[in-house]
């Protein structure tokens, strides 16, 4: 018990570094982004303000410009609904195999 504790504990500690830098890769790429939008507004003057987007199909925003569509999701969503359905008839199939061997295995002693 106390090596699953262990393992689990350095694994924690494993995804909060990465976690840690993953955000901060997230900041400095936002930073740029920043500097880079800034210099690219400057040289576009108001045109770049009347382009508007279609918000209403829109499921979750990511940042300017990166939107996440309803569709997309939807076709996530299907495809994590067919997969799991077969992991379980998969993992249903095999788990009633290993239980009747070790009954076999129970009976026969």
């Amino acid at each position: 018990m106390e090596e699953l504790q262990k393992a689990y504990q350095s694994a924690l500690s494993q995804a909060q570094e990465s976690t840690a830098k993953i955000s901060s890769f997230v900041s400095s790429l936002e930073k740029a982004k920043s500097i880079d939008s800034s210099s690219a507004t400057s040289s576009l003057g108001s045109s770049s303000s009347a382009l508007s987007t279609d918000q209403s199909q829109l499921l979750l925003t990511r940042s300017s410009r990166k939107l996440v569509s309803l569709w997309t999701c939807s076709k996530l969503c299907g495809i994590c609904f067919v997969a799991g359905i077969f992991v379980g008839y998969t993992l249903k199939r095999r788990v009633r195999r290993w239980v009747s061997k070790l009954l076999r295995r129970l009976k026969d002693d």
